[in-house]
């Protein structure tokens, strides 16, 4: 696909308005707001990176890396055991269900949008319940569909992590729309850091350390009035 092409639907898929159901989920931080500790545009931006070093990085981030270079083998076997590993990653039900929801919606409408052996092949493995569809390892097989390279595609993934939680917390605390992209033009540093470190690890680099965030999620299932799915 030509590069123009490639950067216009990784742009596509990245954006608010694709029905990925994103927007439904704040990871966590609806429950923070609640219970005060984010309550101003500093404690908003602590829990971001938190998150994105704690929780991303090292994880989602990663297993796009991996997933990408593995659809670049048409590894198929390799990107089935991906999709159960990060499974094992999410320890709580709303992380769990947030990731394979919103991976299996961007499955279903890219892959009635752009036809590949690889999607065809992840959409019959979870109609026979044999995979999950997580988000990461989907993100990473319409990219490398659409041509997209691999760090662009990694890169891509954390913005786009950044800036719905970014939209929910606009919402939530709240903030202005301009303080809103204050913390999103504070952070992009480290997401250039976290895709050029992420480039360089393998499966050994797996990692996940976001306890309060985990604690967060499940406390959120039982909050008396919730906006978020998480």
């Amino acid at each position: 696909m030509d590069r123009a092409l490639s950067l216009i639907s990784l742009f596509q898929i990245t954006d608010s308005f694709f029905p990925s159901g994103a927007f439904a989920y704040s990871w966590g931080l609806e429950t923070y707001v609640t219970e005060g500790v984010v309550r101003d545009i500093d404690g908003f931006y602590k829990f971001l990176t938190a998150y994105i070093t704690g929780m991303i990085g090292r994880c989602d981030a990663l297993f796009v890396k991996l997933a990408f270079d593995k659809a670049d083998r048409g590894d198929l076997s390799s990107l089935f055991r991906l999709d159960r590993l990060i499974h094992s990653m999410k320890l709580t039900k709303e992380l769990r269900q947030g990731s394979i929801q919103t991976g299996r919606q961007l499955l279903k409408v890219m892959g009635q949008l752009h036809k590949s052996v690889l999607l065809e092949r992840f959409e019959a493995g979870i109609k026979a319940g044999e995979l999950q569809g997580h988000h990461p390892v989907m993100f990473a097989l319409v990219c490398n569909c659409l041509g997209v390279g691999r760090d662009d595609a990694v890169l891509a993934y954390l913005y786009s992590a950044v800036s719905g939680i970014v939209s929910a917390g606009v919402r939530l605390i709240p903030l202005g729309h301009t303080d809103g992209q204050r913390v999103i033009e504070k952070i992009k540093p480290l997401l250039v850091e976290v895709t050029k470190e992420v480039s360089q690890l393998d499966e050994d680099g797996i990692a996940a350390f976001a306890p309060g965030v985990e604690i967060r999620t499940m406390r959120h299932e039982q909050l008396y009035t919730r906006l978020f799915k998480s």
